[in-house]
């Protein structure tokens, strides 16, 4: 069946249209909200860093002391002058940034792209596809996913002309999908490890021959994503989709944090990050987002909001191939379950206010 078909419906685009800018208007009310509220806890950070400069300024303040935390090795003396640029920029760390944070929500209507065709059995159907026919240049028919991995690519709302950063890109398969929305002007598929950057590129060429329309508008790029100092993809794109193949074991990943805040400095302002992981764990999920945005916001100014993924979770829901998490206090979370084994996958839509 066309999953986007059965949950679509034949709903008329007057009565979308309708929905849409009720949600827009609600967007706009909890938007000034969240503006109004960041602009009172600036005011209220610049007179108490008075009282701080006041009290340095004192005599107990120059005098105090404290002694170095570690000691360095000859070996670490002799790092690469890239080291130790991104250790002068860089700072520690600790997973407690994100504790207390105040993030607003807001209502969103996300559009589903009307040129995607997603096929899958119905619920139940445990029979495997059918291998991919080839046409008359060796272009495989269609590319696999696990059904969880499609809901990222739907949450970022794409429309016409979106340039996108897909940050760990490999394999392939959302970068992908989000070409064959036909709505994106530019994919940017970034790739650090070697090995996957290998099999990126494979299956780029697999599925988007050199003479295709589309091999203009995909760019490769090998850069480190958790790297402050280098990383100079600032401020440039529309929308930003950030994934891993997070690992068993259930503890904070400072590296995702690195590269989320980066993600945030990459997207405009009015532009989208959508963070997901295949884990249940809170703490790569929830975690990793709510200390990313402390650090954006304390460091680099960045005021984000959060999209309510709600409308995505009932409509996908619909199709009885879904289950949704309720446990969830930010984002959403797809559950495996027997009769559809689709997931987890956990998903989050931040949208860069300023």
């Amino acid at each position: 069946m066309d999953l986007l078909a059965k949950v679509c419906g034949k709903s008329a685009t007057e009565r979308i249209e309708e929905k849409k800018k009720k949600i827009d208007v609600q967007a706009k009310r909890d938007t000034d909200v969240a503006l109004q509220e960041n602009k009172q806890e600036q005011e209220s950070s610049l007179s108490n860093t008075s009282l701080d400069a006041n009290r340095v300024r004192s005599a107990a303040g120059i005098g105090e002391f404290q002694h170095s935390s570690s000691t360095l090795t000859v070996g670490q003396l002799q790092l690469s002058s890239r080291k130790e640029r991104r250790n002068k920029m860089d700072f520690e760390i600790t997973g407690y940034e994100g504790e207390g944070m105040q993030l607003p929500k807001r209502k969103h209507f996300i559009y589903y792209p009307r040129s995607l065709r997603i096929h899958t059995f119905e619920r139940g159907v445990l029979a495997d596809f059918p291998p991919p026919v080839k046409d008359n240049i060796g272009v495989p028919s269609w590319w696999l996913l696990d059904g969880g991995s499609i809901v990222p690519v739907l949450a970022l709302g794409l429309q016409e002309g979106d340039s996108l950063l897909d940050l760990c890109s490999a394999p392939g398969g959302k970068s992908l999908l989000a070409l064959l929305t036909g709505l994106t002007q530019k994919v940017v598929c970034n790739e650090f490890k070697l090995s996957r950057l290998g099999q990126l590129k494979r299956a780029l060429s697999t599925y988007i021959p050199p003479e295709s329309k589309l091999s203009d508008s995909v760019i490769l790029k090998r850069k480190d994503a958790s790297d402050i100092a280098t990383w100079d993809e600032l401020n440039v794109y529309d929308k930003v989709c950030l994934s891993y193949i997070s690992n068993l074991l259930f503890v904070f990943n400072v590296c995702h944090v690195r590269i989320y805040r980066n993600a945030l400095r990459s997207v405009k302002v009015g532009g989208s990050v959508v963070y997901s992981t295949c884990t249940l764990s809170s703490i790569q999920n929830e975690a990793v987002v709510e200390n990313a945005v402390a650090i954006a916001e304390n460091k680099f100014k960045i005021k984000v909001v959060e999209e309510c993924l709600s409308q995505l979770a009932t409509h996908l829901s619909s199709s009885g191939l879904f289950r949704f998490s309720d446990q969830c206090k930010r984002g959403a979370l797809v559950l495996p379950f027997l009769p559809s084994n689709f997931g987890p996958m956990y998903i989050c839509k931040l949208s860069r206010l300023q």
